[in-house]
């Protein structure tokens, strides 16, 4: 979705590009937004977004929520799907990965990337896969990264990924949460913490991901199907529902949708749309197990999987 905002209403993040041809990821509230400098007065869309994308890196383009176009007279603001669409299935290239992975040393070594508008900071673990992740594992990563004096408080800002690379696996976690832990930081009010301050599980540094992650990794286990994001489909009365993705393979669909603490009214909607589209799976992504640790799976005879970060 392409959205012309005339009246430059994006002007607070003018500055963040000043050159002609210059781009920066900038974070406006919970939003990443990719900003480019375009060489015309009024953004040409395609073409510009062409020129962002051939000195982006494809892994990251998948975190970020949308490119915003700055013209001196016009600034256009690109959805990411568009992004995505011109990019095509190189978004699921594991190059930048597995070079990260064997620049690093394997015993808890850490490096962050500078490479087009953002950063990236990569930690390697002595693990075969991620899932094997253990506890005190933090405290090493924590450790080395605080004597380490070029990672400061001051210096996170343009960070957009981190990653924690296994020798097969890797995970992704959302940079706010990973420096909070590290650091110590204050954590902002929306954040969901227990009885001492702590972030809640689906919070922590391994043993939670956000929306947005969670949808990821589960598209990365349909690497071959086609992949529609952010769909919405209409019912007999005319309400809207918004699903994260449909996935579509001549042996079968999957229908994704995140769902903080799924019930059988939030689940209703996809059992109507699975049988109206013939889709064999559903996957409900959550953060959230049932009170003793185990996820739900009432809906199984539905064709429908709870699935949480542990499940993917």
């Amino acid at each position: 979705m392409v959205f012309c905002l005339s009246d430059n209403t994006y002007n607070s993040l003018y500055d963040a590009v000043s050159e002609i041809g210059q781009s920066r990821t900038v974070k406006a509230g919970n939003e990443w937004i990719l900003v480019f400098r375009t060489f015309t007065p009024e953004p040409d869309v395609i073409p510009d977004v062409k020129d962002v994308l051939s000195s982006l890196d494809i892994e990251d383009i998948r975190y970020i929520d949308s490119l915003l176009l700055v013209g001196s007279k016009k600034s256009v603001k690109v959805d990411s799907s568009l992004v995505e669409d011109l990019v095509g299935d190189r978004t699921g290239s594991p190059v930048i990965i597995t070079s990260m992975k064997d620049e690093i040393n394997r015993d808890f070594g850490f490096k962050v990337y500078d490479r087009g508008p953002h950063r990236r900071l990569a930690a390697r673990m002595p693990l075969i896969e991620i899932k094997d992740f253990k506890d005190e594992f933090t405290d090493r990563i924590k450790d080395n990264i605080l004597n380490d004096s070029s990672i400061r408080p001051d210096t996170l800002d343009d960070i957009l990924s981190v990653y924690l690379i296994a020798d097969e696996t890797y995970v992704r976690i959302d940079p706010e949460t990973f420096f909070q832990e590290i650091f110590d930081l204050p954590l902002k009010v929306t954040a969901q913490i227990d009885e001492s301050g702590r972030p809640i599980p689906s919070d922590g540094i391994i043993l939670g991901e956000s929306p947005r992650e969670l949808v990821e990794l589960a598209l990365n286990r349909l690497k071959q199907h086609n992949v529609y994001r952010d769909v919405q489909f209409m019912d007999a009365a005319g309400l809207l529902y918004n699903f994260d993705a449909l996935a579509v393979q001549e042996d079968g669909r999957v229908l994704i949708k995140y769902m903080e603490a799924p019930s059988d009214d939030d689940v209703l909607p996809m059992k109507l749309f699975m049988e109206a589209l013939d889709v064999r799976e559903g996957w409900i992504l959550t953060s959230i197990p049932n009170g003793d640790g185990q996820t739900p799976n009432k809906w199984e005879k539905d064709n429908i999987s709870v699935l949480t970060i542990n499940d993917l």
